[in-house]
């Protein structure tokens, strides 16, 4: 029971979003039925097209992410045409359960529009720069990830709706007070146990391999000995500190910057406001003409606008400043003088007729009080122009000169920097972004002899590099594994001698023998001190495995033997066992797991019940093709 709820929590739900928006490897019966050879789809489910090219894009991409995660390990993977063959199929279904979720959440009305799309991107505080959309930081973004923008538009829109599809369908599981209780005591529960170590270092000391089994155990599983793909890299980075510590900003520019942008200086300015606001652009028109004809604004407010706190009042909406309402509210507003009327302005659905009833500048902040941050800002547009400037004359020459970084170091003014030896799975930190990796590792960069373009990896940062030495992957030799092999094999068998007396004593003392009696390693006696376990706060799986799996006998210890997550041997008393208790945070976070668990169980089961009723047509021979 422990084993299963423990495999349901930890934020299942989450990963399955997150799984579903990258395209997942789902699997199911996808029904398959033969297309024309003319047929420029991969797929279609209910008639809706999953295009070839949505398909390739989704194999690049989980192939890069695969790539940058396994390293070599997938490589060899993809070796396998048959590894290949279930790769690319799985691509394939993912995209498949990827549409059948967004046809349903579009029957269920829960589709994410093109403008929501837009708010989204625009609002994300990571692409944003001193309060505003930055499109840089937005493309900088893109290129880091080696996505296109309509990729990540697509995933987005993927990700929005599923988690209305959350808050609403998965959203209606519940768990009960009791069975939050019940969850507690057995998810938070208590082990009291006495762990005697068996001396697992000195017997592996003891152990003798032959050359025959060294080499059997070689030959029976050389894919273990494999040899990653290095390689020697020599880099020079561009970045910000390079261009900003030769600018001076004077006093002058200060000083004709203010003059300027007084505009950006000045306080808020301030509204007092009132409208009306009607559903019918015709009666709206036909307000504001009463309204040019000398009608009463609050009398036709109290009489008409459907916002029935502020009409009450004439429409009065009180005194305001800038970002309190829509800015197209806002804009039409400050288009209106003081005492007159606007034309009508659609904002949210709904037409505003709006009066300025008063307004009040903000005042400009003298220069003194302002001029840290001027130069700031003189300093910060100096540094992006001089930086994508110095940006270019350094990739101008990398590619100008591609027998070395010589070039690019006198443009930049210092030195390249030369790595040791590394794989994709120890890339050095300097290095360790995506869209570098993937260009050492996946372009003709890797065949050396080129400089590569100027690669962005973040705010005003690039990196040029060049591949000095390729090593590709290969395997150790017997003689150059041996050693490994040989201290392998000799704690295998520490390890197991050291289990089966473990579990002798063990069963010689849930028997009924005595402690004093049972036969233990020379030189230990069974431990004195006790220990608590609690399941839920144990980091060790193997020990977890083993306390928690022992059957607790009333007024009687019981034995077992068990193994921690680094091989160690112990005999364990199992001593007493009490009902769990959780703090209120603990208490919230298992229930949150507890839902997310039974969420991804509806989430599995709709999928299933949506491919059931679906009619999915996979083009065959452009998969035959593929592979």
């Amino acid at each position: 029971m422990l084993e299963k709820l423990n495999s349901g929590v930890g934020g299942v739900m989450w990963k399955v979003v997150f799984v579903l928006i990258s395209i997942s490897f789902v699997l199911g019966g996808v029904g398959t039925y033969l297309v024309g050879s003319h047929d420029t789809s991969a797929a279609k489910v209910n008639g809706e097209e999953i295009s070839q090219h949505t398909f390739q894009s989704a194999l690049q991409q989980q192939t890069r992410t695969f790539s940058d995660e396994m390293g070599s390990e997938f490589s060899l993977l993809m070796d396998s045409p048959e590894f290949q063959t279930r790769f690319r199929q799985d691509v394939l279904n993912g995209l498949v359960d990827e549409s059948l979720i967004g046809q349903y959440l579009q029957s269920l009305g829960l589709a994410v529009s093109d403008e929501q799309i837009k708010r989204a991107i625009v609002s994300n505080p990571n692409f944003q720069k001193d309060g505003k959309f930055d499109n840089e930081q937005y493309q900088s973004f893109l290129r880091l990830n080696g996505i296109s923008s309509d990729y990540y538009a697509q995933t987005l829109r993927a990700s929005m709706a599923m988690q209305q599809m959350q808050y609403g369908l998965l959203g209606t599981e519940a768990l009960s007070e009791p069975q939050l209780q019940q969850l507690i005591k057995q998810i938070f529960q208590t082990r009291e146990v006495r762990l005697t170590a068996f001396p697992l270092a000195e017997q592996v000391a003891k152990q003798v391999i032959s050359d025959q089994e060294a080499e059997q155990y070689y030959n029976e599983h050389k894919s273990a000995f494999m040899v990653p793909e290095l390689v020697k890299v020599e880099y020079i980075d561009i970045a910000k500190p390079d261009v900003e510590k030769n600018i001076k900003v004077g006093d002058v520019e200060i000083a004709q910057y203010y003059q300027d942008n007084k505009a950006q200086f000045s306080g808020k300015t301030s509204q007092h406001l009132a409208h009306i606001q009607v559903a019918d652009q015709a009666l709206a028109q036909d307000l504001y003409q009463q309204l040019q004809n000398g009608a009463d604004f609050a009398a036709l407010a109290q009489a008409h606008s459907q916002d029935k706190l502020s009409a009450v009042n004439g429409g009065d909406l009180s005194w305001s400043t800038d970002g309190a309402f829509p800015a197209a509210f806002e804009q039409a507003a400050y288009a209106t003088d003081v005492g007159a009327v606007s034309q009508p302005v659609k904002v949210d659905g709904a037409y505003h007729l709006i009066k300025v009833l008063e307004r009040r500048q903000g005042e400009v902040q003298p220069l003194d009080q302002v001029k840290s941050r001027i130069a700031d800002t003189i300093r910060n547009e100096q540094t992006s122009s001089g930086f994508f400037r110095l940006e270019k004359e350094a990739a101008e020459k990398a590619f100008e000169n591609q027998a070395s970084l010589v070039d690019v170091e006198q443009v930049i003014g210092k030195k390249a920097v030369q790595t040791d030896y590394f794989s994709r799975q120890d890339v050095p930190t300097a290095l360790n972004f995506s869209n570098v990796v993937y260009n050492i590792f996946d372009t003709d960069l890797l065949q050396g002899g080129m400089n590569s373009e100027a690669i962005n990896v973040g705010e005003q940062h690039s990196l040029i590099v060049r591949v000095l030495d390729h090593k590709a992957a290969g395997s150790k030799t017997f003689e150059e594994a041996k050693a490994d092999i040989v201290a392998l094999l000799k704690r295998q068998k520490a390890e197991a001698l050291l289990l089966s007396e473990a579990k002798k004593a063990a069963d010689s003392l849930n028997q009924g023998g005595s402690p004093q009696t049972v036969t233990l390693p020379q030189g230990i006696g069974l431990a004195e001190n006790t220990q608590q376990f609690v399941y839920a706060r144990m980091q060790d799986s193997g020990l977890r495995e083993g306390v928690f799996s022992m059957t607790a006998t009333e007024g009687k210890s019981v034995y077992k033997a068990v193994q921690d997550d680094n091989g160690e041997i112990y005999l364990a008393e199992l001593i007493k066992v009490s009902d769990g208790v959780a703090d209120s945070q603990e208490q919230q976070a298992l229930a949150a797991s507890y839902l997310q668990a039974k969420q991804l169980q509806t989430y599995n089961n709709l999928l299933q019940s949506l491919r059931n009723q679906a009619k999915i047509e996979i083009n065959q021979d452009f998969l035959q093709q593929q592979n």
